[in-house]
């Protein structure tokens, strides 16, 4: 078993010219890469989206860590991650990321943050290990419901990966990142593990949210923030994309309890690489009540003592 572990190790470090900046866990079948930094708690981690890894967090971790512990990571056969023969369903990848906690030693509750794709693995994981966290933070997180109300506006959105990922390019993974990361963001990207395993997720992706469904999720504190430049306003039928799309976030934010959703004005859809700030902002807030919170619980506990 640890020979293989090992070998496992080797070739996920082994497969890229420069050593991945995180620790090397075994999850399971797999060895997932777990970029920690800074100190405190709640400890924060980042859950990339579709064809994302931990370089997507480029902007907003270093921020992050100037106040707390935060963790980003790369999901089986992306990044520096190895492969895993598990399914690419979002309830299969929630636990993983919830072995991968216990794993890596981080200490919980903690704060999960989700981008699209991630969003959704982010609140599978809210459903599934709630008492794992202290609160939730959701960046345009693709919703349960989404392709059927899409369809029912009439909105066409891809869905066969054999299409999405022929007609995407390996430069789309320097999106707003420093010009020094670009050659590693292209070959992380580019790697055939990357490629089979976005093409696994996306196989599987509308399972993932029929899988979450509409039940009720648990109340957390929780943050929904929603891209608000219109990038899929001239989708056709015109408007109709951006319509549903703040709909969904709308119904996000009234099941987990949460504030209405904060529209990021000058954003994307990418709105950690967009409006990092915001994000930072909105992680802080409920890192902050936490923080409160048990000093406050922690308080009466010595009064009643």
């Amino acid at each position: 078993m640890w020979r293989a572990v090992c070998a496992l190790l080797l070739s996920a470090a082994a497969a890229h010219a420069e050593p991945p900046p995180g620790q090397l866990v075994p999850v399971f079948d797999t060895v997932l890469h777990l970029n920690c930094t800074g100190s405190g708690a709640p400890a924060v981690v980042l859950e990339a989206g579709l064809a994302g890894n931990y370089l997507d967090w480029t902007l907003v971790q270093p921020q992050l860590a100037a106040s707390t512990r935060v963790c980003s990571y790369d999901r089986a056969g992306a990044g520096y991650s190895a492969r895993t023969a598990r399914p690419r369903l979002a309830a299969a990848i929630a636990e993983e990321l919830h072995e991968l906690v216990r794993a890596g030693g981080l200490a919980r509750p903690f704060v999960l943050v989700g981008h699209s794709f991630g969003g959704l693995i982010a609140a599978t994981y809210a459903r599934d290990y709630s008492d794992d966290l202290a609160a939730l933070v959701l960046l345009d997180a693709m919703h349960p419901a989404q392709f059927d109300a899409f369809a029912a506006a009439g909105v066409y959105v891809e869905t066969d990966p054999h299409l999405v990922i022929g007609r995407t390019s390996g430069f789309a993974a320097t999106y707003k990142l420093p010009e020094s990361l670009h050659r590693l963001a292209m070959d992380l990207a580019l790697t055939d593990s990357a490629r089979v395993f976005v093409f696994r997720e996306m196989a599987r992706m509308i399972d993932s949210a029929h899988a979450l469904g509409t039940a009720p999720l648990p109340h957390l504190p929780a943050r929904v923030l929603v891209h608000g430049n219109g990038e899929w306003r001239d989708v056709p039928p015109a408007g109709q994309m951006e319509t549903v799309w703040t709909a969904l976030q709308a119904d996000y934010a009234a099941r987990l309890g949460a504030p209405p959703p904060e529209v990021v004005v000058d954003s994307g859809h990418q709105i950690a690489l967009d409006a990092p700030d915001a994000v930072v902002t909105a992680v802080l807030a409920v890192v902050a009540g936490y923080r409160e919170n048990t000093t406050t619980a922690s308080s009466r506990a010595d009064h009643k003592n």
